[in-house]
């Protein structure tokens, strides 16, 4: 294996790592938000005394479409919009325990779940409840409101007519076989320096049962390892690396939009789908502001601007997701695995799986254990 030189560690990367040391999804929230400390909250001011509070560990600039046009229907409102990191967020919700924000919305699925399941929320239904997979929310508690397809890429000038792998199958078939082409020039995350990248390792072991089989290819083709999916997309685009694994869909999307050099597949035996996750926190200092909010995101509307606008691609079952990689909605096909809204995140908050998924990695990879 081989690291890049010169990788830029941005959302997914060392900075996030440090923070959610001893997690695995509380790292995800840094693939979204590069900010490296609290600033002072974005105030999109109203005419009347009505506020929502919203916590989030989305860039403001990214969601700003969605909440410009929820107070556009508010006028009255004045929404405080607080951007933090995960364990930041995490945390003033555990403290606040009187009066806190009136919507949590954050990518950490698992520090998320974790408050749920420890009383943190009240129930909810929104309007579009029935419109949203089953896998998609809790115990009318907490709801995935977009998700986010793991993908390959590829650089078509390189691969020249040859097939390309749309299974790990055909995957491992052609790391074993297109030596000249793929060696050294593949590209995965480093899971020791990206808790996104560790996630979906573990996540690969528990649904493949060859996973490690295909993690020992790429250390036989000296894989060079990422903490961004940015870095990963560039490489290939540029004809740098053949091709690289397990790269963030919505990135890969928009990227191809303007690099004609760069393909995208979604592995058709599984795709790893990962959610951002919503609440309404139970000492929610506005609690009806707080469920017509999320009533909005999660509707039809609000949904279509988070996927257009935003460019996260949507949870709601009348809602295509429109772009060169997913021209339907992606939620419809068989072969996507989304991580369901559930407890069993909350066992990607152990230490020791944690610990172990590392260990395997390395002995896969040919490396010090």
């Amino acid at each position: 294996m081989r690291l890049p030189a010169g990788g830029r560690f941005w959302e997914e990367g060392v900075v996030g790592y440090l923070w959610c040391l001893g997690t695995i999804l509380s790292a995800l929230a840094c693939l979204f938000c590069a900010r490296l400390t609290a600033a002072e909250p974005f105030v999109l001011a109203g005419s009347g005394d009505e506020e929502l509070v919203v916590y989030s560990t989305a860039d403001y600039i990214a969601v700003e479409p969605v909440l410009r046009a929820y107070t556009a229907q508010r006028p009255e409102l004045t929404l405080i919009y607080h951007e933090l990191l995960t364990q930041e967020l995490h945390a003033r919700v555990l403290d606040e325990t009187r009066q806190t924000a009136d919507v949590v919305w954050s990518s950490a699925m698992d520090l998320q779940m974790k408050l749920v399941h420890d009383g943190y929320a009240r129930r909810f239904m929104p309007a579009a409840r029935w419109q949203l997979p089953d896998w998609s929310h809790w115990r009318d508690e907490a709801y995935a409101v977009s998700v986010e397809p793991a993908v390959i890429v590829y650089n078509r000038s390189l691969f020249d007519g040859a097939t390309v792998p749309t299974t790990r199958e055909a995957l491992l078939a052609w790391l074993q076989s297109e030596g000249d082409v793929a060696f050294q020039r593949i590209g995965t995350y480093d899971i020791e320096r990206s808790g996104f990248g560790l996630l979906l390792a573990a996540r690969d072991a528990d649904q493949s049962r060859d996973f490690w089989t295909l993690v020992q290819a790429f250390g036989a083709n000296q894989v060079e390892l990422y903490s961004s999916s940015s870095g990963m997309i560039e490489r290939v685009a540029k004809g740098e690396l053949a091709l690289a694994y397990n790269v963030i869909g919505s990135y890969a999307a928009q990227r191809a939009q303007t690099a004609e050099a760069l393909g995208v597949v979604l592995p058709q035996d599984y795709t790893l789908v990962v959610s951002r996750v919503a609440f309404i926190p139970a000492a929610a200092a506005h609690p009806e502001q707080g469920e017509d909010f999320l009533n909005f995101l999660l509707s039809l509307e609000g949904q279509t601007i988070l996927n257009d606008d935003v460019g996260f691609p949507a949870v709601h079952e009348d809602v295509d997701w429109n772009s060169t990689l997913f021209p339907e909605n992606g939620l419809t096909r068989g072969y996507l695995e989304p991580m369901g809204v559930d407890t069993r995140l909350l066992i990607y908050l152990d230490q020791a799986r944690r610990e172990n998924v590392i260990r395997l990695w390395r002995q896969a990879l040919g490396g010090p254990l």
